[in-house]
Parts: C-alpha cells; sequence; structure tokens
C-alpha cells in the first residue's frame, strides 16, 4: 500500500487543448496517501508535461475526495487509477483534471504526461501519435521509436509498465481512441477527460461533471472578480449566475467581460444576459465563447442526432422521452431512442429525475433554438404539429382510461403514447403532464384553439382525478382563454365548473359558492340540458357545503331529473352521490346507506374507479355511524388502494384521516397514530396546508389518548394557528372540540369552556348541528369524568335536543347513554329509565350499534 502523504496547495494552470474553455478556479488544499516512491533513476528523464494550473480553482470537493480515497485503496492486487471524467461542454474537466493531476504528482516520481486526444476534430490524434510523443518525452530516443504503429505500442507498453506516472489523456473522442493509451501494471494514475460518456471503459472510477451549486457559483465570481464586486449587488450577482445556469465556463465568460468593460456593473451584465435572444452573444470573450465550445459538441452528431437536437428545443416542458421524440422526428420509439442515447453520450442533453427521460442544460436549449431557426420554417411547424398531435392525443387516451371508458377510444390514434389502463395513464401523467398543459398556448399560437380547448377539457379532468391542484389551476387558465376565442360555450361552463370545484378542494368555500352561481348562470344562457344539469349539481353541493342543504336540495333533484331523462349514468351516479351526503348529515343514515349503495353499483358498472373509491369512503362513514366499523375499516382500505393506484395525494390524505378515526373507535389508538403522522408528512409535501392541520390536529388528539400530553398540546396549538390564519372555520371548531377534552384532562375547565363556546359559535353560523352535538358530548362526558354530574347532565340533553331530528343513530346513542349515566348518578330515576328505553330502541334497531350498546351500558340497561 502506498502510503506517503503530500501536501498540496493552490497553483496556477489553465484548461488547454479542445477543452480550454473550461474554468479557470480555485479550491482547498487535499491530502494524497501514495506510496513512498523510488528516487527517480538519474538516466531515465521525469517529464513534466502538465499545462499550467489556475490558481481560482473553485468547488469540486466530492470529487477530489473520491480520487483521493480510490489512490489510497490501491494496491499491488489492483489495477493502475483510471479516472474518467464526462460533462458537457463547458462544464470544467480538463479544469479538474489539470488540478488532480497537479495535487497527485509528487507520489508519481517518474514524472506527468499530457496529451490533447483533440476528441471534438475532425480527425481525432491517433493513438500511434500519441504513444510517439510520450515515447519522446520519456527519453526514448527517435531512432528506437518504431514506425510501425503495432511496434510502437509494443515499445510504449514495455516503456510506461508499472512506473509511478501520472499521464492526462485530455479531450478523448472514445474508448478506441483511450485503450491503446492505458499502461500495464498498477503504479500509474491515468485522468481521462472527454465530451462522450465512453461507457464501453471497464473498472474506471467515473464522474459524470455536473454544473456549480449555488454557493460554488457565487465564490466563483467572487474569486475571479472580487468580494466586493458581487457583495455589491447580491442580487443581480444571483440573477447572472441563473443566467449562466451554474455553468463553469460560462461563468468564467461573463465573469471576465464584466472585468475588461470598462464602467459595467453587475446590474448591466444581468441586465444583458436577462434577454434571451442575446445570451449566447453575451457569452463571448476574447477566444473564449460558449457557442464555440458547444459547437464542437454538435459538429460531431450525425445528420439524425443533428435534427433531434434542434427539434427537441421545441418541448414545451422541462424534460422529454422516447415518445415525444418520436412525434417530432416522424419516426419509431426504437429510433427515437438510438437518438436520444446518441444526444446523451454526446452530453447535449443529460438525464433528468425520471428514468429514460432527459432535459436539456438552459444554455444548450437556447442553442439548441439557435439552431434549429436555420432549418425552413415548414419543417419546424410540421414537427411541431405532430408533437401536439401526440400530445393531445395522449392526454384524451390518459383521461378515458382514468375514468374506465378506453373502449369509447376505438381505433389507437395515428400518434399517441401507449396508454390502455389506469397505470400506463397514471406513468404517461407522471412524465408528460407538463407538457401537454404547456401545448394548450402553442395549440393557440397556431390558431388551433379548438384543439386547445379540448386538450384543456381531458386535462381538467385528469388533473381533478390525480389532485394535482397547481396544474389544474393553469389548465383553467390557459383552456377558459382557448374556449373563448375559438366560441366554445360548453368547454367554457366545463372549465368555469372546474375553477368552482378547484375552490371548493381548497376550501375557499365562498368563491367557490360564488363561481358556482356564475356557471350556472352561463350554463343556462347555453341552453344545453346537460351543461345546466351539471352546473345545477355543482351549485347544490356547495349550497350544501356552505350549510344551506334546504336550498341546495331542489338544485340537485333538478340535475337527477335532467340526467335520469337523458339517460347520462355517469353524472346520475354523481348526484346520488350527493343527495346521499344530504341525508348522511340530516341523519337519515338508512335513505344516506341506500343511496350510496346505488351511486357506488352505477360507479362499478361504468367502471369508474375513481368515483367508486369517493364513494367506498363516505359510505365507510356512514356504516361507522351505525356501529359498523369493521364494515367501515374494509370500504375504507378499499378506497385507498383504488386511490393510491391512480395516485391522487389528496383523496389518500382523506381516506388516510378517515380511516384512523375508525380505528380509534375500534380502541387502536396507536394505529390510528401511525396513519396521522403518514398523512402530516403527505399533506406537507403536497402543500396541502388545511389537511396537514386537520391531520396535526388528529395526531393531537390520538397522543392525548395514549398519555402523552406535551406532543399533544404542541400539535393542537400548530393545527388551531395555521387553521385560524385560513379561516377554515369547520376545521377550526372541529380542532377546538379536541382541545376541549385536552384542557379537560389537564384540569383547565376555564380554557375547556373557551374553546367550546368559540366552536359551537362557529358551528351554529355554518349550521354543522351534528358538530355540535358532538361536542356536547364531549362536555357531557368530561364533566361526568370530573364529578360534575349536573354540568354532565345539561350538556347530554342538549345533544339529545339538538341531535333529535338529525344525528345518527351512533351520536344519538351517545347522548342517551350519556344522560342515562349523569340521570342515574343524580338519583334522577326517571328520566334515567327513559333514556335506557331510547337506548334499548336504538339497539333493537342497529344490530351492531346494540352490541356496543350492551357492552357499555349492559349494568344500566337491566
Amino acid at each position: 500500500m502506498r502510503r506517503q502523504t503530500t501536501e498540496a496547495g493552490a497553483e496556477s494552470a489553465v484548461a488547454v487543448g479542445n477543452d480550454n474553455r473550461g474554468v479557470i478556479l480555485t479550491s482547498p488544499t487535499f491530502e494524497f496517501n501514495v506510496a513512498a516512491p523510488a528516487e527517480p533513476r538519474a538516466s531515465v528523464p521525469r517529464p513534466q508535461l502538465l499545462p499550467p494550473h489556475a490558481s481560482d480553482f473553485t468547488g469540486r470537493e466530492s470529487e477530489i475526495s473520491a480520487l483521493k480515497h480510490q489512490i489510497a485503496s490501491t494496491d499491488a492486487s489492483h489495477p493502475p487509477v483510471v479516472s474518467v471524467i464526462t460533462g458537457k461542454p463547458g462544464v470544467g474537466k480538463t479544469t479538474l483534471a489539470v488540478h488532480l493531476a497537479y495535487d497527485a504528482r509528487d507520489g508519481y516520481p517518474d514524472g506527468t504526461l499530457y496529451a490533447d486526444l483533440r476528441g471534438a476534430d475532425e480527425r481525432p490524434a491517433a493513438p500511434e501519435e500519441i504513444t510517439g510523443r510520450f515515447l519522446r518525452a520519456l527519453g526514448v530516443p527517435e531512432q528506437d521509436i518504431p514506425t510501425d504503429p503495432y511496434a510502437r505500442l509494443d515499445t510504449y507498453r514495455r516503456t510506461v509498465a508499472d512506473r509511478p506516472l501520472v499521464i492526462l489523456l485530455d479531450n478523448a473522442s472514445g474508448e478506441l481512441q483511450v485503450r491503446p493509451l492505458l499502461p500495464p501494471g498498477n503504479s500509474a494514475l491515468i485522468l481521462v477527460t472527454s465530451r462522450s460518456q465512453l461507457r464501453g471503459l471497464e473498472g474506471v472510477l467515473r464522474t459524470d461533471l455536473d454544473v456549480f451549486p449555488t454557493s460554488t457559483s457565487l465564490q466563483f465570481l467572487k474569486n475571479i472578480l472580487g468580494n466586493a464586486a458581487v457583495e455589491a449587488d447580491f442580487t443581480s450577482s444571483q440573477e447572472v449566475i441563473d443566467a449562466c445556469g451554474h455553468l463553469p465556463l460560462a461563468l468564467r465568460i461573463a465573469a471576465l467581460r464584466m472585468s475588461t468593460t470598462r464602467h459595467m456593473r453587475m446590474a448591466d451584465l444581468a441586465a444583458e444576459l436577462r434577454d434571451q435572444r442575446r445570451r449566447l452573444e453575451s457569452l463571448e470573450v476574447g477566444d473564449l465563447a460558449i457557442c464555440t465550445a458547444f459547437n464542437l459538441s454538435y459538429r460531431k452528431l450525425g445528420k439524425g442526432a443533428k435534427n433531434a437536437f434542434k427539434r427537441l428545443s421545441l418541448v414545451p416542458g422541462a424534460d422529454f422521452g422516447v415518445g415525444l421524440c418520436s412525434a417530432l422526428m416522424d419516426c419509431d420509439e426504437r429510433q427515437a431512442k438510438k437518438l436520444l442515447t446518441r444526444l446523451s453520450d454526446a452530453n447535449l442533453i443529460e438525464p433528468a429525475a425520471t428514468f429514460d427521460r432527459f432535459r436539456f442544460h438552459d444554455l444548450l436549449k437556447e442553442y439548441s433554438r439557435n439552431k434549429a431557426e436555420d432549418n425552413p420554417a415548414e419543417n419546424s411547424e410540421a414537427a411541431m404539429r405532430r408533437m401536439l398531435d401526440w400530445l393531445k392525443n395522449s392526454g384524451i387516451r390518459a383521461h378515458f382510461c382514468l375514468i374506465s371508458q378506453v373502449d369509447k377510444l376505438g381505433s389507437h390514434p395515428v400518434r399517441s403514447a401507449e396508454i390502455d389502463s389506469v397505470e400506463s395513464a397514471r406513468a404517461w401523467i407522471d412524465t408528460d403532464l407538463a407538457n401537454a398543459v404547456a401545448a394548450i398556448p402553442l395549440l393557440g399560437a397556431l390558431n388551433l384553439h379548438e384543439l386547445a380547448s379540448q386538450l384543456s377539457a381531458s386535462l381538467s379532468e385528469i388533473c381533478e382525478i390525480t389532485g394535482n391542484w397547481q396544474k389544474w389551476e393553469d389548465v383553467i387558465r390557459l383552456g377558459l382563454e382557448a374556449a373563448e376565442t375559438a366560441g366554445e360555450p360548453l368547454v367554457e361552463v366545463m372549465l368555469m365548473g372546474a375553477r368552482a370545484n378547484l375552490y371548493r378542494y381548497r376550501r375557499d368555500f365562498e368563491r367557490a359558492l360564488e363561481s358556482a352561481r356564475a356557471v350556472y348562470a352561463r350554463a343556462i344562457a347555453t341552453g344545453n340540458e346537460l351543461a345546466i344539469a351539471t352546473s345545477a349539481n355543482l351549485l347544490g353541493c356547495l349550497l350544501v357545503d356552505c350549510g344551506s342543504p334546504e336550498a341546495g336540495m331542489p338544485f340537485l333533484e333538478q340535475s337527477l331529473a335532467t340526467y335520469r331523462r337523458l339517460g347520462n349514468k355517469h353524472e346520475i351516479a354523481k348526484v346520488l352521490y350527493n343527495l346521499g351526503t344530504i341525508h348522511r348529515a340530516a341523519g337519515n343514515l338508512d335513505e344516506a346507506i341506500d343511496l350510496f349503495e346505488e351511486d357506488l353499483k352505477v360507479c362499478r358498472e361504468m367502471r369508474d374507479e375513481s368515483g367508486a373509491a369517493e364513494t367506498l369512503n363516505t359510505l365507510a362513514l356512514a356504516y361507522s355511524e351505525v356501529g359498523r366499523f369493521e364494515k367501515a375499516e374494509e370500504l375504507q382500505r378499499t378506497s385507498l388502494q383504488i386511490f393510491e393506484k391512480i395516485g391522487n395525494p389528496h383523496k389518500i390524505s382523506m381516506v388516510c384521516n378517515d380511516l384512523a378515526l375508525t380505528l380509534r373507535h375500534q380502541n387502536r389508538p396507536e394505529e390510528a397514530l401511525a396513519l396521522h403522522l403518514e398523512d402530516i408528512e403527505r399533506c406537507r409535501r403536497n402543500g396541502n396546508i388545511s389537511g396537514e392541520a386537520l391531520a396535526e390536529a388528529n395526531a393531537a388528539e390520538a397522543f392525548h389518548i395514549l398519555g402523552n400530553p406535551q406532543e399533544a398540546e404542541s400539535r393542537f396549538n400548530s393545527a388551531v394557528s395555521a387553521l385560524a390564519e385560513l379561516k377554515d372555520d369547520l376545521r377550526l371548531a372541529r380542532t377546538l372540540i379536541g382541545q376541549v377534552q385536552y384542557f379537560f384532562a389537564n384540569g383547565n375547565t376555564s380554557a375547556a369552556e373557551e374553546c367550546a363556546n368559540t366552536a359551537t359559535a362557529l358551528l351554529t353560523a355554518r349550521g354543522e348541528l351534528r358538530d355540535v352535538v358532538a361536542l356536547h358530548q364531549v362536555l357531557a362526558r368530561e364533566y361526568s369524568t370530573i364529578a360534575d354530574h349536573e354540568k354532565s347532565l345539561t350538556h347530554a340533553r342538549e345533544a339529545i335536543r339538538v341531535g333529535m331530528p338529525l344525528a345518527s343513530p351512533y351520536l344519538r346513542a351517545n347522548s342517551y347513554a350519556m344522560a342515562l349515566v349523569a340521570s342515574t348518578h343524580l338519583g334522577q330515576g326517571t328520566e334515567a329509565r327513559e333514556h335506557a328505553r331510547s337506548l334499548r330502541s336504538l339497539a333493537a334497531k342497529y344490530p351492531d350499534l346494540g352490541e356496543a350498546i350492551a357492552k357499555a351500558y349492559g349494568d344500566l340497561l337491566d
């Protein structure tokens, strides 16, 4: 094992060869552990061929550390250390390699060899040319260097075998050029840079060099311009590094332009780079130009890859895959895959976050657009239309698969992704929805407003089903503009309704109701029965949501009558669901369950998985209210599986929350808490602030049940603060109900009563009487716990009074039971017997509930 320690300082160097556009940077000192070298042989030259090393090398600590580790772990049983550094043009491959060579050279006493292999040239350097140069540098006389390439290679290998050398092979074109230059033995350090990936080289330390992180980009500017220039206008400095895409060469050129242009300030540089049309032109100074660096890689491409590179600049979103490339190139996906691989190997595109998808660096995309301008306009327009056609057809297929109506699509469109199931639809949505949304204005720009509005309608449904609220908002805005321009009033009504639903999901009920009224008026103006029925259903729902079920019911009944007459089963199911919700809220559990079951049957007939999942969860809530908790859990778990398959994070959150409450009813608080904590993280990831606060409140209750008051208090406070700020009064009131129990447990009855009063006012204002009943039950139970049976009975009676016309059997049973306990303690036998009779009546009507009643209160019922 080599063990000499060499401390390398920051020395001067510049990048050379055809990669000499690399940055000039600065770095801290690093140590390399290598074997104690033997004294160099006096008769053998010790060549030092490295180009100069710059003093302003910056960053790359992890790459340097990786090579240091590899050198330290090398022994006689290992091959030589070969480090291959690849990356896009201008990323600083040569600069890093030169820095590594200087840091390591003292551990390799036989010298350093450097050669520019001219890989980006029309005629890269032949291996025999490089071996001849290296042999001369190592002292081999000219007459002893064979002219035959094979004999020359043999001489080279004999000469460098087992010699401790640093060999830097810069700007390699491919594996065939590099392999003959790798020395036998295990004593050398070989550094290879290339614009190509060199995937075929085996047993190497591979570094795919990326752009700088923000902190390194800023430090690099400071190293060139000085701290004062950067700190004096930090905002403009940030803008400059962003405009340069954090690409080292672009940053160097920008800094040099500023430092060599009289009176130029950072703000002037930022303003110049802000103009995308001139950005590439601005990144040129002296003999350094970003376009020159890009040209060296571009000109090595074949005709097909060049065309693909140019046409991919038409992609509207951030990344692309084989499908879009095949549409742009009018070829099959197999050929498209080959083209993308060639561009990736040339580092002109880079892998995106998802496997088999790619993206441009910002500056390379601008370069690609500039190159595309050289193409005939009709060719670019034809490619654009093929891409938009592919996106439109794929979006429609994905929509129909999500609502299980793929059979209505007929034959497969000429241009479309392969989508034939919910899973494949979900996969396309994950990868290309952003491109499809960005395609809407592009269709408009081509005066294809009707197609833009149709695509918007499909994408709106997709976004709703999958819970992608941000994209949904964009689709609605863009789609309404297209529908208005195209004169598509029915699409306009549909998207206006989508906007009302989006407000509703975000719990902005006032704006949702206002929008729903506008949609209904617009639908009536169209005279279209289906549009009127759809908007009536929406308006009815929002009136119910806003606490006016009596006002909402006529709109729902109007909608249902129209749908039945038109035979539209899919919409019938939606109204049945909404009517079931009203009956459930009114305590008519039998009617609600019948409506939900009928709705579920229709959803399954229509193979509407999303609708079925929604109904399953709400049906489960109805079963919970008659005490059938095991049945409720079964339905909710099925619902959760469907929403997880579809991938709607907001619906997953909803079901997880409701399932956790069902588990708590079954005395399984630990399982419930796990779901609540999982839900908090999910909501946080998806920016669902209200959902996160609800989950925090429910977790607080679970922590309280499990005897962790500190955690309960913290989470209650967090939930109350967030919901109050959001003005989500309903969820705030429900959170306060949970907090009442916490305050009682801590002996703070005054705070509990204050919470109860606030919650009562909020719930009464919204007409949420079921929650008022639940609040009185909580107060009755808590006062009973502290033996204040007078107050307990008062609240139990109030729960019975308020809940008599509407409360569910489960709620009524709780009210009667608490009144029974309190009246028994107070010796009020007549009232106690009355409550016992009411409990026995409920037990007879609802057997599952009866079992729970008998188990909890059997001794009082005898």
